[in-house]
């Protein structure tokens, strides 16, 4: 998988809204209306996806913020979640196999605290918010007779 070490990833900064909570990234894409949540291994790499760091300096990043040894599969790993995401731009980011960074990850032993993590979910547009009635859980009740 050589390819992976020429890319040079770049964080997509179009239609998004950024807001860091503690250690923790939120992106809101307004483009597809998910809101992303990236823990800190996720967030220093997406942070330094400026297009100038290749992966092993993004290692080399990502290993000095955690104090862990440099590790070129987390980040290929975090590119991988990021692409999966649609934060990042470019297509160079499809050359990175996610079967191949977690057997990576894996033979490794890398310890999970430093896994990248993004956790997405859809935010409701302004038709769907405004489409029926809804619990405190934000599940449709139905409001027509069957949901009565």
């Amino acid at each position: 998988m050589e390819p992976t070490h020429s890319l040079h990833p770049r964080a997509r900064q179009n239609d998004i809204l950024i807001e860091h909570v503690g250690d923790e990234t939120i992106v809101y894409d307004g483009e597809r209306h998910q809101a992303h949540s990236l823990n800190r291994s996720a967030s220093i790499v997406w942070q330094h996806s400026d297009g100038e760091h290749s992966i092993p300096q993004l290692a080399d990043v990502l290993g000095t913020e955690l104090g862990i040894e440099p590790d070129g599969s987390l980040v290929e790993y975090a590119i991988d979640r990021l692409a999966n995401a649609h934060l990042l731009e470019g297509e160079a980011t499809e050359s990175v196999s996610r079967r191949d960074a977690v057997r990576r990850l894996t033979l490794a032993g890398v310890a999970v605290v430093g896994l990248p993590i993004v956790l997405s979910m859809v935010a409701p547009t302004e038709a769907m918010a405004a489409s029926g009635n809804q619990n405190g859980q934000g599940q449709n009740t139905g409001g027509g007779q069957n949901g009565q």
